[in-house]
């Protein structure tokens, strides 16, 4: 498994990657996908192939920090936040963009990437979170200013779409809805079995009221639709060991729980900061949703529409429905994925 080391202490990011694509005729985009919770990167594998298959995206999966073959995070690293200061947590956060920032700015040199072309119609590069892998994302272009002028300058030249695909609530800094619900709220459950039981249920599908009027009160928050299988049912015992992470359920949502403060700042800044922005001058902000999604990815799509009207003078991020898809469209409609990928990035 390929990896590139990012910093002086040898932290290293593991990766997969398409590759130039086998019938690429223009300068191709690639896009860098952060993966969310649980679920790490092999959740991409079905989109990695067509990628390969296609003329214009390369798709670059990166692992994130203690997910396999990813440099883990010391003993203390995330306990620490619960107590910690804000300035520890702001110093947290930003070394998670710092990272990833880093390991782009390499691949970009090592692989000798095309840059976005003169009529700004390919090339270049996008950078995409996934669920609670959004943070991250958003930590990037945030903390664009803190990094060396070298990559300041080639991620400001390459970068030309952010793209939010089914964020988070807590990824943008926002608390759950008050009717939130997940398997581990119900403490008549054995804490072991609602983890297993809640990965089951972050990959159904759900029927929800009437969406064109932004109520939190037409979404269903609990119980699953029947009209189509759970994603995790349609993965083979093999591919769920290789995709699942149980173990880095706890690390990945105390430091986000902890964080909130941070977690704000950071999305505020890279999506809505006209100095952060001009940073990045080629880039546009999408949100990427299924309307059949997790009632959090909803919410979350539609306060960030809110921001973006009420401190974004409604053009700094725009949104995309994709239609009959959940949480997990990578997975279970890649082809559809890929070409939603391509008509925001383009």
């Amino acid at each position: 498994m390929p990896t590139i080391t990012v910093d002086d202490n040898g932290t290293e990011f593991a990766y997969l990657d398409s590759g130039v694509p086998s019938a690429s005729r223009d300068p191709y985009v690639t896009i860098f996908a952060i993966h969310g919770i649980v679920f790490g990167f092999h959740i991409y594998d079905r989109l990695l192939g067509l990628a390969q298959e296609s003329s214009d995206i390369r798709l670059v999966a990166i692992s994130r920090r203690g997910y396999p073959g990813s440099t883990p995070f010391g003993p203390d690293e995330i306990a620490n936040l619960t107590t910690g200061d804000d300035h520890l947590k702001e110093s947290f956060l930003r070394a998670r963009g710092s990272e990833v920032a880093t390991f782009i700015d390499k691949f970009i040199d090592e692989f000798h990437l095309p840059p976005v072309s003169a009529d700004g119609r390919s090339g270049g590069i996008a950078l995409m979170g996934w669920s609670l892998g959004c943070s991250v994302a958003l930590s990037v272009v945030s903390h664009m200013d803190t990094y060396p002028q070298r990559v300041q300058t080639r991620l400001g030249a390459y970068l030309r779409t952010l793209i939010l695909h089914e964020t988070t609530q807590v990824a943008i800094g926002l608390p759950p809805a008050p009717k939130s619900w997940t398997p581990q709220y119900d403490t008549s459950i054995a804490p072991d079995q609602a983890l297993r039981i809640g990965v089951q249920w972050l990959t159904s599908y759900f029927r929800h009221g009437d969406l064109s009027t932004r109520s939190l009160e037409v979404l269903e928050y609990v119980v699953p639709a029947t009209f189509r299988p759970p994603s995790i049912f349609t993965m083979s015992d093999a591919e769920v060991s290789q995709i699942v992470s149980y173990d880095l359920v706890g690390p990945d949502a105390t430091w986000h729980m902890a964080s909130r403060t941070q977690l704000r700042k950071s999305y505020e800044r890279a999506c809505f900061d006209p100095s952060v922005r001009a940073r990045v001058p080629h880039m546009k902000a999408w949100i990427v949703v299924g309307d059949d999604t997790l009632a959090f990815a909803i919410g979350a799509a539609w306060a960030v529409e809110a921001d973006n009207n009420r401190i974004g003078s409604g053009s700094a991020v725009k949104i995309k429905w994709i239609n009959g898809t959940n949480h997990f469209t990578q997975w279970d409609d890649p082809s559809l994925a890929l070409q939603t990928f391509k008509e925001v990035v383009v």
